[in-house]
């Protein structure tokens, strides 16, 4: 229970010793954070080096005045989403109900990106929504009855198409009671359909550059928004890779739903679907029951994962 002073504010002992509960970690810059408690924000740091937290953490704190608070402790996360190169981690956001990924058909659209971060969704057990913006281009039309095809009609993705700088509010159904992590490479329009949801946005981005120290080059790693009752908004910075080496090279096809219905079908229990003998995978994408593109980046993820590991 939260001590008052005689004046109804919190009260706060010399050391630091009055605990809080369930504090709530809406952004993020180098080691520090803003944490959310009863309604409040305040500038929060670490106990000692420990900084694997993130945007969506629900932590224990240690009150130290009205503007400043210790992390003391991380709560159980439900789910954490991150990605990863050969040599580190980095984890983006944790305690989701939804991945919304944006993609356009400008700049250059990656559908490697697409697949990994559908992967990483599968892999968290969150609910993806691939969210077409820019349908006011004249070429947005054939690319997004492609994606349709492709990941709506044949994987069963849900699959949104708007064009944020005109409405944005159609999206609001899709978000509405759940923690939704808003993801995309640069230049998809991420920002554009934040603010056209939370206008906000802008003042807490400038808010948060305030209490940045660590220089020029320090970048938030991701801003959470209660934009409605029970409804949260995390913005991540755009991202160019999506990595997927800190996964189990045994569990990749798990993650894939065009090729989990025939595990359990090859002669060998360690078949990795590449060019074993009676591989119902490779069997399966020989009948034209496996798009070749999705096998295709299926093997280019395993291959080069056994290649930078070694395995």
């Amino acid at each position: 229970m939260l001590l008052l002073s005689s004046t109804g504010k919190p009260a706060y002992c010399q050391f630091g010793a009055l605990i809080l509960h369930h504090g709530l970690i809406v952004s993020s810059y180098g080691r520090q954070f803003i944490v959310e408690y009863q309604g409040q924000q305040y500038q929060a740091v670490t106990k000692g080096k420990k900084t694997e937290f993130v945007v969506g953490d629900k932590v224990k704190l240690n009150l130290i005045n009205d503007k400043q608070v210790q992390i003391m402790e991380l709560i159980p996360r439900e789910n954490l989403i991150y990605r990863s190169d050969l040599n580190r981690s980095k984890i983006i956001a944790s305690n989701l109900d939804q991945i919304i990924i944006v993609i356009a058909v400008k700049p250059n659209f990656n559908q490697n990106f697409l697949d990994s971060c559908l992967i990483c969704a599968e892999s968290s057990q969150i609910t993806p929504l691939i969210l077409i913006n820019k349908m006011d281009l004249i070429e947005s039309a054939e690319f997004a009855s492609k994606i349709q095809q492709l990941y709506g009609d044949e994987l069963g993705y849900p699959i949104l198409e708007l064009s944020a700088v005109d409405n944005c509010q159609q999206l609001m159904s899709y978000l509405t009671g759940k923690r939704n992590l808003l993801i995309g490479q640069s230049g998809v329009g991420k920002s554009t359909i934040t603010n056209q949801i939370f206008p906000e946005a802008k003042a807490r981005t400038a808010e948060i550059t305030k209490y940045e120290t660590s220089g020029s080059h320090t970048t938030t790693s991701a801003a959470l928004y209660h934009i409605a009752e029970n409804t949260d908004l995390i913005d991540c910075p755009g991202l160019q890779e999506f990595g997927l080496f800190h996964l189990e090279l045994t569990e990749f096809a798990e993650y894939f739903p065009d090729l989990r219905n025939y595990l359990g079908q090859c002669k060998f229990n360690n078949c990795v679907h590449l060019n074993e003998p009676n591989c119902a995978i490779i069997a399966a994408l020989k009948a034209g029951k496996i798009q070749a593109h999705r096998y295709a980046f299926y093997k280019r993820i395993t291959e080069s994962y056994k290649l930078k590991k070694n395995y």
